[in-house]
């Protein structure tokens, strides 16, 4: 058996070395030499696994950027709103409290002109204001 496997092995070993030419016009990334094969899968291997590695990092990368952009954009939305709501509030209560001002201010000059009015036509004396007309210092 292990001079059958040996015999086996021989001929494989010469085949290689008798079409080595044709065998690397065949696969010309199979090289005569293992070691040189070997680094050649190593380096490629690396280069996928870099690859695959960097673009999950730049996904990774720019979901967080988004989520991060989106926070604050929400949070800056929502303080803006606040802050316009404040400020209209605060607006319309300055309006109203102005204008009961105005109409509270109004009311009271009404008022005391009617009770100027009225003590001064009650204290009229038509008589006495036609004398005074006339009256020659």
């Amino acid at each position: 058996m292990i001079i059958k496997l040996g015999i086996i092995t021989a001929v494989l070993i010469l085949g290689g070395m008798m079409f080595s030419t044709e065998i690397t016009t065949l696969f010309p990334n199979t090289s005569a030499s293992l070691t040189d094969s070997l680094k050649n899968d190593f380096n490629n291997l690396n280069a996928k696994i870099t690859n695959s590695a960097e673009n999950r990092l730049d996904t990774s990368i720019d979901k967080t950027i988004q989520s991060v952009s989106d926070s604050v954009y929400e949070g800056i939305t929502e303080t803006g709103d606040k802050l316009v709501e404040n400020v209209n509030e605060k607006i319309s209560e300055g309006i109203t409290e102005t204008g009961d001002n105005i109409k509270m201010g109004i009311i009271e000059s009404g008022e005391s002109s009617k009770d100027i009015l009225a003590n001064e036509v009650s204290n009229f004396d038509p008589f006495s204001f036609i004398q005074n007309i006339f009256k020659i210092d």
